[in-house]
C-alpha cells in the first residue's frame, strides 16, 4: 500500500514571516489586527505597469521579428 503523504497546515503561509510579527500580532484583539492589516494594506506600493507611448513603439517597430528560423538567423547576422 503507497504511503500517504501528511494533511498540509492550511494556516501554514507560502512565505517566511517573522517569528516576532506573529508574536506582537498574537498579542492584540481580532479587532486590533483588522486595523494593522488595513493600515499595512493601504499603504502597499502600487503594482504599476511600465507603459511605452506610440512613439516609442513605431521606433521599436522592425526591431523584433518572431518566427522563422533562429539558426538561420544567427548564420545571416554573422555571416554578413
Amino acid at each position: 500500500m503507497p504511503s500517504m503523504a501528511p494533511p498540509r497546515d492550511s494556516s501554514a503561509a507560502a512565505v517566511q514571516v517573522p517569528k516576532e510579527l506573529v508574536e506582537q500580532l498574537v498579542k492584540l484583539s481580532a479587532e486590533e489586527r483588522a486595523l494593522v492589516l488595513r493600515a499595512a494594506n493601504s499603504r502597499e506600493p502600487s503594482r504599476k505597469l511600465p507603459t511605452l507611448s506610440w512613439e516609442r513603439l513605431e521606433e521599436a517597430d522592425g526591431v523584433v521579428a518572431f518566427g522563422g528560423d533562429a539558426v538561420e538567423d544567427c548564420n545571416a547576422l554573422y555571416d554578413s
